[in-house]
């Protein structure tokens, strides 16, 4: 019981120190609710569900990506926001890259990923950004 006590004592010892471990202790609470899922359901019947993990997810938008030649590598992030789904682009160029031709490709076939591939028919905005350009060695491999 003295352990117990001892906790009691440390947590009440003043009203602000009580007042900050409880809003902690709801914030955390807040947070896990609040976090997004680790897997989308994309289908759903009385047989079953289909899922898909928000990292395979990503990893597919990625594979997309770095099919054009003018991308060297790329990071995708998608989250839902009013119900659609919003995604991130985030690309590494080459020098030679057309940015308007590679913009409006992906936006068409992520796009098309969403909704022919995945029957997702929410599909939101569509963000590419440049956060840098390789070198035409690096490219090169």
């Amino acid at each position: 019981m003295s352990t117990l006590q001892a906790i009691n004592d440390f947590i009440f010892a003043s009203p602000l120190q009580a007042l900050l471990i409880w809003s902690g202790l709801g914030l955390l609470v807040v947070l896990l609710f609040l976090r997004e899922p680790r897997t989308l359901t994309l289908a759903q019947s009385e047989n079953g569900r289909l899922q898909i993990s928000r990292h395979a997810l990503h990893r597919l938008i990625e594979a997309c990506c770095q099919q054009l030649n003018g991308v060297a590598s790329a990071r995708a992030e998608v989250f839902r926001r009013g119900g659609k789904f919003n995604t991130v682009i985030r690309l590494k160029i080459r020098p030679n890259a057309k940015l308007d031709a590679i913009q409006g490709y992906l936006t068409q076939e992520v796009t098309d990923i969403y909704k022919e591939n995945l029957g997702i028919t929410e599909v939101g905005a569509i963000e590419v950004k440049v956060t840098g350009v390789v070198s035409a060695a690096d490219g090169a491999f």
